[in-house]
């Protein structure tokens, strides 16, 4: 499953993020994963724009990516990773499953619960969340995922978001329409992003309850940019000691200066977030090149190369837009 579709009157977009596990380093340490695409600009008479699919690895210190898979296809929307079981997908129909590190074969678990979400992570708890749209593309209610069945069961009011985001901003409840598109968790709290306000959104995984960080709106670039999404979230073990402590997040530029006079350009950021007022800063910009889904698992891992040798990583595949 490897597309996107946006809705964007409302700053709307649904983007279908995908991921692999790949071996890197040989310390253990906390392994960020993400989807990520290259572009080659149109050199006419020879070809058109190339969009190339990747897995990329990079130092969450500085925010720049290589490379480090050959050219790839076809993986889950959403991810997620465990201690034990490594990279885990929720995929199409609700299906959850288990790529193989290697071979990035599926394997199910469980059964398909039907629904859909751009957003899925796992706690230091090893507790399961996502949080599904309908069809007209809102995200209101977190729902547990059973990492041993794949069913999902709602936590809290089936309007949590909008109704936060309502209350904040002194709006009517039910004024709100929101979509998360990304969710990571710090400390066993979860956070998601809210693409029609520009707002993190922090969710009480025991109740369901949802809060504003911050302000509405807290998650903008001002007039530093023009961006085009925040479409993965995931906690960082910033200090190794076995809890993720830090949120980190996509930052995908369409015009990294906002100046007229310069030519816009893609240009894919990973920044960090702050868990007190919902704004975030720029950690690293990666020219031509995009990212989306992230997901981590701290466990160990050997490679031969000792360039590879990162304290923290954030893989990245390809996706087609």
């Amino acid at each position: 499953m490897n597309h996107i579709f946006t809705s964007r009157p409302a700053s709307k977009s649904v983007v279908m993020a995908i991921g692999l596990l790949l071996s890197v380093g040989q310390a253990q340490a906390a392994t960020i994963y993400a989807s990520g695409q290259r572009l080659i600009p149109a050199v006419p008479g020879v070809h058109d724009d190339l969009r190339e699919n990747f897995i990329y690895a990079f130092d969450s210190s500085t925010g720049i990516a290589t490379p480090v898979s050959p050219e790839t296809t076809g993986l889950p929307s959403a991810l997620a990773g465990t201690a034990e079981r490594g990279l885990l997908g929720f995929a199409s129909g609700g299906q959850l499953v288990e790529i193989d590190p290697l071979t990035a074969n599926l394997t199910p678990i469980g059964s398909a619960n039907g629904l859909s979400s751009t957003g899925f992570d796992i706690l230091d708890d090893q507790r399961g969340f996502i949080i599904p749209f309908d069809s007209n593309f809102n995200t209101q209610q977190i729902h547990a995922l059973d990492l041993a069945t794949g069913m999902a069961t709602p936590k809290g009011s089936a309007t949590a978001v909008g109704d936060a985001i309502d209350e904040i901003r002194g709006t009517p409840l039910g004024t709100a329409e929101p979509f998360i598109i990304s969710l990571g968790s710090v400390e066993n709290q979860l956070y998601g992003v809210d693409l029609d306000t520009d707002s993190l959104i922090h969710f009480n995984p025991e109740t369901g309850e949802a809060a504003v960080v911050g302000s509405v709106g807290a998650v903008t670039s001002g007039d530093r940019s023009i961006y085009s999404g925040f479409a993965a979230l995931t906690g960082v073990d910033t200090n190794q000691d076995g809890s993720f402590d830090a949120l980190f997040g996509n930052v995908n530029f369409i015009d990294s200066d906002n100046d007229s006079d310069t030519p816009s350009e893609r240009l894919g950021g990973i920044a960090r977030f702050n868990l007190t007022d919902g704004t975030w800063e720029l950690v690293g910009t990666n020219p031509g090149v995009i990212f989306f889904g992230f997901a981590r698992t701290p466990i160990q891992y050997s490679q031969s190369s000792p360039d590879l040798r990162l304290r923290e990583f954030i893989i990245c595949r390809n996706f087609v837009v």
